[in-house]
């Protein structure tokens, strides 16, 4: 049986203690667990039956008390809410879980997915507007439930339509995993520790408070828009710039049609001050010049809506990063005091994850379909996804995944697929001596280490770690047309989480690099005439040119040998920068070697029927390019650039994604049949990317664990002879959980 459910539940300001609960200011799991959550009614939808409101208490007990709930699929939108409210406040778990925003946001990835916004996508209707009417009341009248009753009713009505209009284009496959999904949230079972939580909070204090005693400045200053003259006062002549990300997006700026950003201070575009009336005795005179005012005011904010540049003073901006290696002490240390002072996500997150842990159970939201890609991203203000390793050279480090607990009795146990994304985009380009080496057990890494150098690499030697590092980076780093000019920044900041690597004129010599062909070859970008211009102009500080270019040059030859060594996937690159000419147009072709994506009017078709949708694509021209436009949000009018590195990154990440789903769904029906005793849980609490995360007795972690590591060795049906591996561990926290 279908029942479609909605929970009214009062909010806004509470009449007593003030407060604001509201799912505005607090986080879902916040407002459901709040000691003053109240329900004031439930509207019930059943089949298709007429929709009813129950909202007098005894009636809504018995009706929570004596539905089938193990028999039903219950359907709601946004069910992260309902149902926690359904599982937290009542107890109650049904037999599957259906979730319209979930179903949306998979089928139009670029709208908003509040329910009046779909209905209006669909052609269903329009939401009510009579929920404002019970704001900041705890207590309702007959007269306001029934009002409040008709709008519930009309919102079952759209989310059950809804539905019916989706349902058949959402595989059965992938309605299980957002019942998965939800359940993630709504059934915790992850204990929060809060040892880590509060040394690493205060240790990120102390932190702050030093640095702001370093520079000499308040933290008001450094975190305000002060922070210009303060850095220009310490001899900063001209602070960095950089083009303003939001206005790009939206396509308010063109960066192809931007000069060099101005010297000195920005414009603040400061609104005129309206004028006196007290001078102007004359009424006409005073009418003509609040009317000038008035002109003047629209003006400016046209001037700043449209303005490209803004300070780049962000912690991940080069060229501010670049002030770090000041010759100016003073310099140096306002930077680092205003990245610390910024930067304020361990500090919030630890406290969030602390005080989710004093209400309960720590209840993973994930949000289906939240990436382009079809991955999960991270929600209600956890970011889940992103918690950071355990660095086994800091014992400081990982304290959100030290944090994460199994229940007493219990271990948490991780298994996690090896170079998941290689793999992927290797068969799907059919680059069969990296699929054999697969195959083979051989190290990826190595094997472009050696390409590169010229001879036999074994990155686990010590006298092989610099051509490791270059082989393990050029495979993580190159296989979606990253360019020499971010690659070259990428390494020399630390890829992906690895040490700084900088190549020497002895390296670079080694690899036979011709640093004059480099120097005098042209450059592709239009600002540039020759390479050494446009490595010049990312070199930072510390640095001398001579140094910078031999290090570019060297990156450029790494670059060139992993294109030449893999050209399967460059040739895949290139089908699929043609490919979005079949996309504008309709057309259905196959790209790539096997037959796994095909495209259509809309983007990339998965094995599973799901998609990777591109809206709006269109082909932008200006004076100096041409370039693959698509819409990615239609509320902010975000627009981002479409190409061929992106779309096999998109793709890649998708079929990885789609391995990583099947197997979970395989991992579930398995652990089905595994006895538990009272009190006991086993169970996926979580996945991150390309691991899954389950919590299991004690008795059962290893033989959880084995069973994960069968299963992920198994590839799914449409691409049964990928090769696969994975890794990982148990323990009593996540942190702790081997990779």
């Amino acid at each position: 049986m279908l029942l479609v459910l909605d929970f009214e539940a009062a909010y806004g300001k509470h009449p007593v203690t003030g407060e604001s609960i509201t799912l505005s200011q607090l986080t879902t799991e916040e407002y459901v667990r709040h000691k003053d959550f109240k329900v004031h009614g439930l509207g019930v939808k059943l089949n298709d039956r007429p929709t009813k409101y129950i909202y007098k208490k005894a009636e809504l007990i018995n009706f929570i008390k004596t539905f089938p709930w193990a028999r039903a699929y219950v359907l709601a939108h946004h069910a992260h809410f309902d149902l926690a409210v359904l599982s937290w406040r009542c107890g109650v778990r049904p037999k599957f879980i259906l979730d319209t925003m979930s179903m949306f946001r998979a089928l139009y990835p670029h709208e908003p997915v509040g329910l009046d916004n779909m209905a209006k996508v669909l052609g269903l209707g329009e939401k009510g507007k009579e929920l404002e009417t019970v704001k900041d009341k705890w207590q309702l009248t007959d007269r306001e439930q029934e009002v409040l009753g008709g709008y519930c009713i009309n919102d079952v009505d759209l989310t059950y339509h809804s539905f019916q209009k989706m349902k058949s284009q959402i595989p059965p496959s992938e309605l299980q995993l957002i019942d998965h999904t939800v359940r993630l949230f709504t059934e915790p079972v992850i204990q929060i520790n809060p040892l880590p939580l509060i040394a690493d909070f205060k240790r990120e204090k102390r932190r702050k408070r030093a640095l702001i005693k370093l520079c000499g400045s308040t933290q008001k200053e450094l975190a305000s828009g002060q922070f210009v003259d303060i850095l220009m006062a310490a001899g900063v002549e001209d602070p960095p710039k950089k083009l303003s990300p939001s206005k790009v997006k939206d396509g308010r700026v063109d960066p192809d049609n931007v000069g060099a950003p101005p010297i000195g201070l920005l414009p603040s575009f400061k609104a005129p001050k309206k004028p006196a009336k007290r001078a102007y005795p004359d009424p006409a005179l005073y009418a003509g010049a609040v009317k000038g005012w008035e002109e003047e005011k629209v003006q400016t904010r046209k001037d700043k809506d449209t303005y490209p540049w803004a300070y780049a003073f962000g912690k991940d901006d080069e060229k501010f990063k670049m002030l770090l290696d000041h010759p100016d002490p003073q310099v140096a240390a306002l930077v680092e005091a205003r990245m610390g002072v910024k930067s304020t996500i361990k500090e919030t997150r630890s406290k969030r994850f602390y005080k989710i842990g004093k209400r309960g159970a720590f209840p993973v939201y994930l949000n289906y379909y939240g990436a382009k890609t079809n991955r999960w991203s991270g929600g209600d203000s956890q970011n889940a996804q992103n918690l950071t390793r355990v660095d086994p050279d800091d014992p400081n480090s990982g304290a959100l995944r030290k944090s994460w607990i199994a229940p007493p009795g219990h271990k948490i146990v991780v298994r996690d697929l090896g170079q998941i994304e290689a793999r992927v985009l290797a068969y799907w380009a059919g680059q069969e001596d990296l699929l054999d080496l697969f195959r083979a057990g051989g190290d990826p890494y190595n094997r472009q280490a050696s390409l590169i150098f010229g001879y036999e690499v074994d990155r686990k030697k010590k006298e092989h770690f610099l051509e490791g590092m270059a082989g393990k980076a050029s495979v993580l780093g190159l296989g979606y047309g990253g360019g020499w000019g971010m690659f070259q920044e990428g390494l020399r900041k630390g890829f992906m989480g690895m040490p700084s690597l900088v190549f020497t004129p002895t390296v670079a010599e080694k690899l036979g690099v011709d640093i004059d062909f480099f120097i005098g070859s042209r450059s592709y970008r239009p600002q540039f005439a020759t390479l050494a211009d446009e490595a010049l102009a990312m070199k930072p500080l510390n640095m001398t040119d001579d140094n910078h270019l031999w290090h570019c040059a060297t990156v450029k030859m790494i670059v060139d040998k992993y294109r030449a060594s893999n050209a399967d996937i460059m040739a895949l690159h290139k089908e699929l920068q043609q490919a979005l000419g079949y996309i504008m147009g309709g057309g259905e072709i196959q790209v790539g070697k096997r037959n796994l994506i095909t495209t259509d009017s809309e983007g990339l078709i998965l094995p599973n029927g799901m998609k990777i949708r591109y809206p709006g694509l269109r082909l932008s021209t200006s004076e100096k390019s041409k370039q693959y436009r698509y819409l990615v949000d239609q509320r902010k009018h975000e627009w981002t650039n479409a190409y061929g590195g992106k779309l096999a990154e998109n793709g890649s990440q998708a079929l990885a994604r789609l391995v990583l789903s099947d197997q979970w769904l395989a991992v579930n029906k398995k652990i089905r049949y595994l006895t538990l005793y009272k009190g006991e849980e086993c169970k996926i609490v979580t996945t991150t990317h390309d691991e899954l995360v389950a919590v299991a007795p004690d008795r059962l972690a290893d033989p959880l664990y084995r069973l994960l590591g069968e299963e992920m060795a198994k590839a799914p049906k449409w691409c049964a002879d990928l090769p696969l591996k994975s890794a990982g561990g148990y323990a009593d926290n996540y942190g702790d959980c081997e990779k």
